[in-house]
């Protein structure tokens, strides 16, 4: 399986400023914007815009992914606990 990159940046020149824009790849064709920023008077200042929320967006994701995973683990254990504990009234 092919890895690439689920996240990236997109610089656009709108009406003589720039926008910077965040986005999240779908399927090999299609994109969405998670996030955008608009009036950069300069590329440059856009893209240190992006760079930056990207690594932050990219920062909560994996943040947001470990608590879901801790969560789901918690709740496979205390399913597992009370099936044991059932089981042993059950043998009782």
């Amino acid at each position: 399986m092919a890895k690439g990159k689920k996240y990236d940046f997109n610089l656009v020149l709108v009406d003589g400023s720039w926008t910077a824009e965040i986005v999240r790849k779908i399927t090999s064709k299609k994109t969405v914007v998670s996030k955008s920023q608009a009036g950069f008077a300069s590329e440059a200042e856009a893209q240190v815009w992006a760079e930056t929320e990207l690594k932050g967006f990219l920062q909560n994701q994996i943040d947001r992914n470990a608590r879901r995973i801790r969560l789901v683990s918690e709740s496979v254990e205390d399913n597992a606990e009370e099936i044991a504990d059932e089981s042993e009234e059950d043998n009782a």
